[in-house]
């Protein structure tokens, strides 16, 4: 399918043009849609890890799946910079992935947490998330920006699991980096916080004893 991307600011300029057409597969994505459209823009290289892309009036990650008739748009770094924001849901989060998308020659301190399936002494088998995904990846990405605009970030990420995850196995893994090492806990727990308490995604338990939904006991 062909893909029509807008260019806004100094990437009209350096294309010269202020529209691109990609072509891509049916489940193209928009990682692939920068990918195609830097190795066009040689002058790009430069800044590809500050270039966002959005679908449809909304910022995505590079995952996210680019359908016909879906509005493209490459988008430059924002006066006066702008914090790298990267949130989605993984059957396994990777560390790598989100140290990855925040890291800055600007942060002075990177702060991660991982969570992981424990046992409870037996008690738990494995996990089972189930997410309501338009809205889980609409609220992480919120919860992001709002820890972007209290603290003076370089990088977020927040990559949350889903499915089936066994004991030691990952649940959610959050980074955030900044000049320095204080904002970067404070808004590593901050976003944490958030995230258990509004994100849309619920975890059944699985063990010995059978299974129950966490938050449904009567």
């Amino acid at each position: 399918m062909n893909v029509r991307v807008r260019l806004f600011g100094g990437l009209a300029d350096r294309a010269g043009v202020t529209e691109e057409t990609v072509a891509l597969e049916e489940e193209g994505t928009a990682g692939q849609v920068l990918e195609a459209v830097t190795r066009r823009h040689p002058s790009f290289a430069g800044i590809a890890s500050a270039l966002q892309v959005a679908v449809n009036l909304e910022v995505v990650p590079s995952q996210h799946r680019v359908r016909p008739g879906d509005e493209v748009a490459l988008l430059p770094p924002v006066a006066g910079g702008a914090v790298r924001i990267t949130v989605g849901l993984r059957d396994r989060p990777s560390v790598d992935e989100a140290l990855g998308a925040v890291g800055s020659p600007d942060a002075g301190g990177t702060v991660a947490f991982v969570g992981t399936v424990r046992a409870e002494g037996g008690r738990v088998e494995r996990l089972e998330y189930s997410a309501y995904e338009a809205m889980a990846e609409r609220v992480l990405r919120e919860v992001a920006g709002e820890a972007a605009a209290k603290w003076p970030l370089e990088g977020v990420a927040v990559l949350h699991g889903v499915g089936d995850l066994g004991v030691g196995e990952r649940t959610v893994v959050v980074a955030c980096s900044a000049p320095h090492r204080a904002e970067a806990f404070d808004a590593c727990r901050h976003v944490l916080d958030e995230v258990k308490r509004r994100v849309p995604v619920w975890k059944k338990e699985m063990g010995p004893a059978g299974q129950r939904w966490i938050g449904m006991d009567p």
